[in-house]
């Protein structure tokens, strides 16, 4: 299913599984996911995604090059420690003084070539992005920006990962609800209510190089302000 497919099926309704919802504290878990579940027309409230197998085996095998439970494992590790990346602050920190950005970057990283090349490259994507999504007016003010950061798109893509992997039996019950719960906390360090999370998920897609941004800001204005949708009663994570 093209990109642009998905998004016209987002907005065809919110999909929510009346047979095995979740409540409480268990549904926050799951909603930390709700944006990359919206974006695949998944179910937002059960661990069930409401997928084919095919589809989930396609997302997992074509995007993740998961197989396995070891693959599955490895790749939510990296989506779930990302966000704790000692070099981003520096990189941020050379934005916010772009007539000293080199001997910040080259002070403050490590003194690896290919490493100090990845960062760089980081940077350029800050000063592209972070003009636009302010205009977009995604944040409220930078500060919220540089607090959130990307940590929506990480630990979004994470919780929904995982229900996608527990599914194809690559994760137990138990692992899925540690993975779940590992997202959602590490979220909630950075994103104060569910309006930025959702905020941080588009910038991080932004940063990525993802296209049709106006199309996941309207999903994620729809999560918002849908009264179907489980997050249209919450505000804070």
């Amino acid at each position: 299913m093209s990109f642009l497919k998905k998004i016209l099926n987002a907005f065809s309704g919110l999909r929510l599984n009346d047979n095995q919802p979740l409540h409480g504290q268990q549904l926050d878990y799951i909603l930390a996911g709700s944006m990359y579940a919206s974006q695949q027309s998944a179910y937002l409230n059960s661990y069930v995604t409401g997928l084919s197998n095919k589809e989930i085996k396609k997302l997992l095998q074509d995007y993740w090059s998961i197989y396995s439970s070891d693959d599955a494992k490895e790749i939510l590790s990296s989506l779930i420690e990302r966000n704790n990346d000692p070099y981003i602050s520096v990189v941020y920190e050379a934005y916010e003084n772009k007539g000293n950005y080199v001997e910040i970057l080259k002070s403050g990283l490590p003194d690896d070539e290919s490493i100090f090349q990845q960062y760089i490259q980081i940077y350029r994507r800050l000063n592209t992005v972070i003009p636009e999504v302010t205009a977009q007016g995604l944040f409220e003010n930078y500060a919220v920006l540089k607090k959130a950061k990307d940590a929506g798109w990480n630990y979004g893509r994470a919780s929904f990962i995982a229900r996608c992997c527990f599914e194809m039996n690559y994760l137990s019950e138990n692992e899925l609800k540690q993975y779940l719960e590992a997202s959602y906390y590490g979220l909630k360090k950075s994103c104060k209510t569910w309006r930025e999370y959702t905020s941080s998920y588009v910038y991080g897609r932004a940063l990525s190089g993802g296209p049709h941004n106006e199309g996941m800001i309207s999903i994620a204005e729809d999560l918002l302000s849908n009264k179907k949708s489980p997050l249209h009663v919450k505000g804070y994570i």
